[in-house]
């Protein structure tokens, strides 16, 4: 198994069946109009949700998944879910029930492909007490190999204390946890030109993982291993800001016993940048050893062609190989 991707969306069709059966009505249901099928949240008021809502097959249908895989030459994927299936905004009881739904589904999908998917899952992150009982009940009863949350649950950074028992758990289990940037809060400045996206998940990426230095989280759990989309968005490029900040600002140096960089070891990064000079210079930062494939596979801001993005940087054979699968097979605890 040479080629394995992070960052491929998956929304499997058990919980779709259960959103007709109107099992989640209260936060969600599915409309057709136009002969197109629409989910249909039930947010609160102020809760930032992404544009566009029509289900697409391609995240849902393996066979689709399989062709997915064969069109980008990847052997096998870790299929996740959708952002747009987080729901943290939802009741937490009917959040952890929609969890429950999906990371069944996905476990299906994983058991029925099993050289091919490795299972994702989802938590209802908006209470940790359910988060924990669900990582556990996905990893030791559905085999699921890691966990995809947001880069923020409901505009709350991830260093808060409430989400702490997650990360000791998914630093007991070793399981990665996968951070997917969704946008929050007043959206004014980024509605134009599909900025909501362009700049605002890498922005995302950026606080969520600075955040999670800063704040202790990986000074607490040393073996947290945490996996940054979009290339980490822009928080590769300013590690050596954040140090320099450690240098001269106490807000800093008087919380951390070491600086940012010192806590790399638990940071991972997808190869999406989009750009060889970018992914270039993302392996020489983080090391051949902490950067994974992403496609962002079905959407339009992916890659078609992930393997020719890798081999386009000229790592070298071994450097390669790390790359394009081996450290996330050793991450997914596969190899």
């Amino acid at each position: 198994m040479d080629a394995v991707d992070v960052h491929f969306h998956v929304v499997p069709p058990e919980f779709y069946e259960a959103v007709r059966r109107g099992m989640f009505r209260d936060s969600v249901e599915i409309e057709r109009r136009g002969g197109v099928e629409r989910m249909v949240y039930h947010a609160p008021a102020g809760v930032v949700l992404e544009p566009d809502a029509e289900i697409d097959a391609r995240c849902s249908d393996a066979r689709l998944m399989l062709q997915g895989l064969d069109r980008r030459g990847l052997d096998a994927a870790a299929v996740g879910p959708s952002p747009g299936q987080f729901y943290y905004w939802a009741d937490p009881d009917l959040a952890d029930q929609i969890a429950r739904v999906i990371n069944d589904g996905i476990a299906v999908l994983a058991k029925a492909h099993p050289d091919r998917m490795f299972g994702i899952g989802t938590l209802p992150m908006q209470d940790g007490a359910r988060a924990v009982r669900e990582l556990e009940r996905a990893v030791t009863r559905l085999n699921l190999r890691g966990f995809e949350i947001c880069t923020h649950i409901n505009g709350r950074d991830l260093d808060d204390p409430a989400f702490a028992p997650v990360f000791a758990a998914a630093a007991r289990h070793d399981v990665p946890i996968f951070l997917h940037p969704q946008n929050w809060g007043d959206m004014r400045r980024l509605r134009d030109y599909h900025l909501w996206n362009l700049v605002g998940f890498p922005a995302e990426t950026a606080l969520a993982a600075t955040r999670l230095i800063a704040g202790g989280v990986f000074e607490r759990h040393p073996d947290l291993k945490i996996i940054l989309a979009h290339g980490g968005g822009y928080f590769p490029y300013q590690i050596g800001r954040l140090d320099h900040g450690y240098k001269v600002r106490a807000e800093l140096h008087d919380r951390l016993p070491k600086p940012p960089s010192a806590y790399l070891a638990g940071i991972y990064c997808d190869t999406l940048t989009h750009n060889t000079a970018a992914l270039r210079f993302l392996v020489e930062r983080l090391g051949d050893d902490h950067v994974v494939i992403g496609t962002d596979y079905p959407f339009d801001m992916g890659d078609e062609s992930p393997i020719e993005t890798v081999r386009a940087c000229r790592l070298g054979a071994e450097r390669e190989a790390r790359v394009l699968g081996g450290n996330l097979l050793r991450l997914l605890r596969v190899a």
